[in-house]
């Protein structure tokens, strides 16, 4: 029902509005292969130029 200000606020007793529980459902959990070869390739770079430098 409108209000002489604008529309209603919903209903803080609606359940719909208080259901937060389908988040795992719709966002499963996923693997990065590629950020962990990325990192991986940075850490041997890394080792690399100690041993580099150290020689």
């Amino acid at each position: 029902m409108p209000t002489p200000v604008g529309p209603a606020p919903p209903d803080p007793n609606d359940p719909d509005l208080w259901d937060w529980s389908g988040g795992d459902e719709e966002f499963p959990p996923r693997r990065r292969p590629l950020r962990f070869l990325l990192i991986g390739i940075m850490v041997l770079a890394m080792v690399l130029l100690v041993v580099v430098n150290v020689l």
